[in-house]
């Protein structure tokens, strides 16, 4: 296949149990072989914070204060740890396996995508991205596996002056992939670790020294924070220059719109799905 199809889709801000509904269509109805690789970006209208999708919840964050502070708690379709979605650019990247755009192995498709991310932020004045590579995991000194995202840069995650810049995640299934990455625009790093559990206060004080060591913003790299769309132009374009293809922009098919309701399951969220496509 010389030109591959590709669908952009970009939704803006959007509840996050709707976002991750639609991630999950999308993949399904790959997996099935009805429906395009696609590149969806996006964001979160209101402050959500989501846990991987084998990760604890009950272990590792702090419901109560979910509840206090109003926080809705949301299982991606992908793994990593929890992660509060508040100043946030978002990408999910969904392709079929096989794919000639990418290796047939997880450690492949996370290299491939983090280049067109590489590509993207230095489009948006990111000087210098760099991909973490085996030698480069960190944690911070010392430190314990803590229940955050945003605490440990991973292989191919991003990082700018060794600081991780945006996560991601992936989830293989046997006919697609489906890649989420996070880029922090802005952010409040002392409610996103008042939302997690840690077995002390010592443990607790290390973890949020470690997370702010350890993460940066947009804000602090570019001296102000960008806009949605700019980034979001940004964006289409470093992914479409890194994966040249037949790129079309638009919306969910019928089949993609009815699991996105399927996955909801609750009618007051279903009437936000007709204003999709």
């Amino acid at each position: 296949m010389n030109n591959p199809i590709w669908r952009l889709i970009e939704d803006g801000p959007l509840d996050g149990r709707l976002n991750m509904a639609i991630d999950r269509a999308i993949l399904t109805a790959c997996d099935q072989g009805q429906a395009p690789a696609t590149l969806r970006l996006y964001g979160w209208d209101k402050p959500t914070l989501s846990v991987g999708y084998s990760q604890n919840k009950l272990r590792d964050v702090d419901t109560v204060q979910c509840g206090q502070k109003n926080i809705p708690i949301v299982r991606r379709f992908t793994g990593g740890r929890a992660l509060l979605h508040q100043h946030e650019f978002t990408y999910s990247l969904v392709a079929p396996i096989p794919h000639p755009s990418f290796p047939g192995n997880l450690a492949g498709a996370f290299g491939a995508v983090s280049k067109a991310v590489v590509f993207s932020l230095e489009k948006a004045g990111v000087a210098k991205p760099e991909i973490c590579g085996k030698d480069k995991r960190s944690m911070g000194q010392g430190s314990k596996r803590s229940p955050a995202c945003f605490s440990t840069s991973n292989h191919w995650e991003i990082t700018v002056k060794g600081k991780k810049l945006a996560g991601s995640a992936q989830r293989r299934l046997n006919g697609a992939f489906l890649q989420h990455g996070s880029i922090l625009l802005d952010w409040d790093p002392g409610l996103a670790h008042s939302l997690l559990r840690y077995s002390s206060e010592s443990e607790q004080a290390q973890g949020l020294k470690t997370l702010i060591s350890g993460t940066l913003t947009l804000r602090e790299i570019l001296l102000a924070k960008p806009e949605w769309g700019e980034l979001a132009h940004c964006f289409a374009d470093g992914f479409q220059k890194t994966f040249p293809g037949l790129w079309k922009q638009e919306t969910l098919s019928s089949l993609e719109t009815g699991l996105v309701k399927e996955y909801l399951g609750e009618s007051e969220q279903v009437s936000s799905v007709k204003d999709l496509g």
